[in-house]
């Protein structure tokens, strides 16, 4: 077993605002180990992107609860200055709007030779070389002349591979992956996957995944986590997930992937939407979308229970009472 590169323990961030508190992330553990690749998947508002921005310490929420540890260190205790040092070397981080994280008025360059100038002490011209082999490293044509041009000036595609290239610049020991495929064409999608692989074949990176496209999942991760409403309902390793999914709403998302032999003329879709974070106070949050839901599950939360070794799941159909939860079944399909 390798070692911990990422521990994160009863993680909670929430958002406090006029309107009340809005507890993103309510509780999370991740655990990821060197050169691990685990990828973290759901419907949009389950709280993915606000575990990352947590991790890097910069979400606008306010940690309530819970522990990050990385290299044994608990990022949440340090001081403003060692976490710069931290990120974009140690830890690096693929945005997921490349317009609005992308500066407009440094050049592409500037940005990019941005970590390895502070880093790695390496002087203008440097930084401008390294840059523009970064550039070429993503598949950037023209990387010369593009490496002083502007973000406004490339396309959606483009930035997203400048993005890439920059949270790459220092080979980070762990790089969160931010839907990292998004507005790109399938070819260039191959090729910036297979730079990642490269990464952490080469460096022993780890990478924290985050995407809804479960081919990218299938194709990259080692281990798998489905959050929903904050929460990991599910988890463990792609090929138990993918062939064996045990959570309803995990079973909901394999179910709604196309394939060629079903033939379906509509595609299979889980009825209602995610609830606000916070909305629903009692019980299991996706009890009101569950097709198996028993009376327990709106009376009570699940805990995370394994339900084979190095499989886990957030369901009253595998807690530890189990005859019970098993007789409301057989009586509520009766």
């Amino acid at each position: 077993m390798k070692n911990k590169l990422l521990e994160i323990k009863g993680l909670q961030t929430y958002f406090y605002s006029d309107e009340g508190v809005v507890p993103a992330v309510d509780g999370v553990d991740i655990t990821i180990h060197e050169g691990e690749t685990v990828g973290i998947v759901g419907e949009s508002g389950c709280g993915k992107s606000v575990t990352s921005l947590t991790t890097m310490r910069l979400t606008p929420g306010k940690v309530v609860g819970g522990t990050i540890e990385f290299n044994r260190n608990n990022i949440l205790s340090l001081t403003e200055e060692e976490m710069r040092a931290l990120r974009g070397n140690d830890i690096a981080m693929i945005f997921q709007e490349p317009m609005t994280s992308l500066n407009p008025v440094f050049t592409i360059g500037q940005q990019i030779g941005e970590a390895v100038e502070i880093h790695r002490n390496y002087s203008k011209q440097q930084a401008r070389q390294h840059a523009i082999e970064m550039l070429k490293l993503v598949g950037i044509p023209r990387p010369e002349q593009i490496v002083d041009e502007y973000p406004h000036q490339l396309s959606g595609g483009m930035r997203q591979r400048v993005m890439i290239a920059m949270a790459m610049s220092c080979e980070p020991k762990l790089l969160i992956a931010d839907e990292p495929t998004t507005a790109l064409d399938v070819t260039i999608q191959a090729q910036i996957l297979d730079l990642m692989r490269k990464l952490k074949d080469e460096n022993n990176t780890a990478i924290m995944m985050i995407t809804h496209d479960l081919g990218v999942v299938a194709e990259m991760c080692d281990r798998v986590i489905v959050m929903y409403s904050g929460k990991v309902v599910e988890q463990g390793d792609v090929v138990t997930i993918f062939t064996n999914p045990q959570h309803p709403y995990t079973q909901g998302l394999m179910k709604s992937i196309p394939t060629l032999e079903r033939g379906e003329k509509r595609l299979y879709s889980i009825k209602g939407n995610v609830p606000i974070p916070g909305s629903l106070r009692e019980g299991c949050t996706f009890a009101p979308r569950c097709d198996m839901a028993m009376d327990v599950c709106r009376r009570q939360a699940p805990q995370l229970v394994e339900v084979e070794p190095g499989h886990f799941s957030r369901c009253w159909l595998h807690s530890s009472n189990e005859g019970e939860t098993r007789n409301e079944t057989a009586a509520h399909r009766g």
